[in-house]
């Protein structure tokens, strides 16, 4: 499941783990686990936990597959992904699916910020000036612009990342998603 941040990859990757019994691996989840476990003290070290995250993901997968089993990735995939997934694909044969939601910049970037906003988001996720973040201080979220959003996704590669066979998914407006469709299809596309 690959995707821009707030696109609804997740939430599909929970529904299609459910119908077809296939464990999920999102690196968002280990991140949650590290940081509760090691935390960070700033942006830098928050860069290295994220880094560990997906190489946690990438060897859990492996892990799964040499056992004969089938797993779906979650994660904003980009480019920098590609060699690690490469490996895993070369080093433990498989059928490759991308589904990849897809999204309009600015809506993508309206959901980010209010998500980022939320006072239960995991502090693990949200952009700060500060880790852990200071009680009181009013300006601790650090907003990232609509500009630099598109800049770093596009830059980076999530809006066009795909390996394997391709399921695009429009998620600019979620109530045109039919997760049974879409099920439908990577069902398709697994046989």
């Amino acid at each position: 499941m690959a995707g821009l941040p707030a696109s609804g990859k997740s939430s599909f990757a929970d529904y299609a783990s459910k119908e077809l019994s296939i464990p999920v691996i999102a690196k968002d989840d280990i991140k949650e686990k590290l940081f509760d476990t090691i935390g960070f003290k700033s942006y830098s070290e928050k860069t290295q936990l994220d880094i560990a995250a997906a190489n946690i993901m990438m060897f859990t997968a492996a892990k799964i597959l040499d056992a004969g089993g089938s797993v779906i990735l979650d994660n904003n995939f980009e480019d920098r992904n590609i060699e690690n997934l490469t490996n895993v694909i070369e080093n433990h044969p498989c059928n490759v699916i991308t589904v990849r939601f897809d999204c309009e910049m600015k809506e993508a970037y309206r959901r980010y910020a209010q998500r980022d906003k939320d006072p239960s988001r995991h502090p693990g996720h949200v952009l700060m000036t500060c880790y852990p973040p200071v009680e009181g201080v009013e300006d601790a979220v650090k907003d990232m612009t609509q500009e630099s959003f598109c800049e770093k996704y596009t830059r980076r590669g999530t809006m066009r990342f795909s390996m394997g066979k391709l399921i695009a998914v429009d998620a600019t407006d979620f109530k045109s998603v039919s997760y049974p469709q879409i099920l439908k299809q990577l069902k398709d596309a697994i046989v």
